[in-house]
């Protein structure tokens, strides 16, 4: 069976920001002077993507593509001819394609890890650290990832199965407990897979649960009372921003002690800090719209969607730093200010002036937002230019 999908989506993702990084630092090398024009071309030709990096990224969108379809296409049969099967055909066609599923990816073989030699005598060590440093230590084989995409699509099938016995039966069940169920069912196959991808599928299809049961279980009648009820959605988000809250501490935990297991690269932590950005935004705007400010509940709201996204920029620009999420809640900072802002400005003067105003605040909030990443992710690159020279 395949493990350590190391060589899977998330070390796509980390090799795309190392070369983005990479390539800052030599266009800042080139611009003071410490890298000659005539050795910037072959250095900068040894950060672009290879032939064989473009057929590795085609394999797996390929493969990733292949995958989806079929799932919809079983999705698509069932839905077709759902009249013409009997119960037990239902479930013994989803038995097969789960098994079918498994059985293949338990003959795939297992990744294997190559440690990267170390550089001989005759290589070539005049290039930058930072360019040295781009190869990963460990080559892995690429032999693991239709086993992975298999165990990929049987967390899907997971969920079509919940949703058969659901229709065939007619349990009554809310749709978050079908999406709670196929959560639980979506963690054996991605712990046997021990891949990134397989959990964020996890952590996808557990915060669709999260989000319906805060609807239908927490004082709020349906998905978008829970988006636009200010007097009834207030509570909800407050509980949603600190599941997810526990979310990244618990990914944080996880990847320090088992990240074996999966847990690695940045696309779980930026999935999760999008939905900090996105309930902190939401707890924010609802604080502002539709509610007095001299009462003490919005203000609390208010309160706490700025220190939510206060720790989030603290977290992502000193301890681990990441453009991305940093990107995501300088956009939802200036969504809650220009709202804020707005509804002064409504309050105070009902002049088209206002609007004006108000464009200018965006415009401004955006150039300062964008400056201030800029000069973070310089530092970020210079931090790491340093590192890279201390150990070189």
């Amino acid at each position: 069976m395949p493990t350590h999908g190391d060589c899977g989506l998330e070390n796509l993702s980390d090799r795309i920001d190392t070369r983005r990084i990479v390539q800052q630092a030599l266009a800042d090398w080139r611009a003071q002077g410490r890298l000659a024009s005539q050795d910037m071309e072959a250095v900068w030709q040894a950060s672009l993507p290879t032939r064989a990096d473009w057929r590795g990224w085609l394999d797996r969108a390929l493969l990733i593509l292949g995958a989806a379809l079929i799932c919809a296409g079983v999705i698509v049969f069932f839905a077709f001819n759902w009249a013409a099967l009997h119960k037990f055909a239902r479930f013994g066609l989803l038995a097969v394609a789960l098994t079918a599923l498994a059985g293949f990816a338990m003959s795939r073989p297992a990744v294997r890890a190559v440690a990267r030699p170390m550089p001989g005598p005759d290589a070539d060590t005049s290039a930058p650290p930072a360019i040295r440093s781009e190869a990963p230590p460990l080559a892995c084989s690429s032999a693991d990832l239709p086993g992975l995409a298999a165990l990929g699509a049987a967390q899907i099938l997971s969920g079509v199965l919940m949703a058969v016995i659901g229709q065939t039966y007619q349990t009554g069940a809310d749709a978050w407990q079908l999406f709670a169920w196929w959560t639980v069912l979506a963690v054996p196959w991605a712990l046997a897979a021990r891949a990134a991808p397989h959990w964020w599928i996890v952590l996808v299809v557990g915060n669709v649960a999260l989000l319906r049961y805060g609807s239908v279980n927490l004082g709020v009648g349906g998905m978008l009372e829970l988006l636009f009820s200010a007097d009834r959605a207030g509570g909800t988000m407050r509980i949603l921003l600190a599941a997810a809250v526990a979310q990244l501490a618990l990914w944080y935990a996880l990847a320090a002690r088992v990240s074996d297991f999966g847990f690695r690269g940045m696309t779980g932590p930026r999935l999760i800090g999008l939905l900090i950005c996105g309930y902190a935004g939401w707890i924010g705007l609802l604080a502002l719209v539709g509610t007095r400010l001299d009462e003490l509940e919005p203000l609390m709201n208010l309160l706490l969607a700025g220190v939510a996204l206060a720790a989030l920029i603290a977290w992502y620009r000193w301890r681990d730093f990441d453009i991305v999420v940093l990107s995501f809640a300088c956009l939802t900072a200036i969504g809650v200010i220009v709202t804020a802002v707005g509804r002064w400005l409504l309050a105070v003067t009902n002049d088209i002036g206002g609007f004006l105003l108000l464009t200018l605040i965006v415009v401004g909030l955006a150039a300062f937002a964008g400056s201030w990443l800029m000069r973070a992710w310089r530092s970020h690159v210079a931090g790491a230019d340093a590192t890279a020279e201390g150990t070189a």
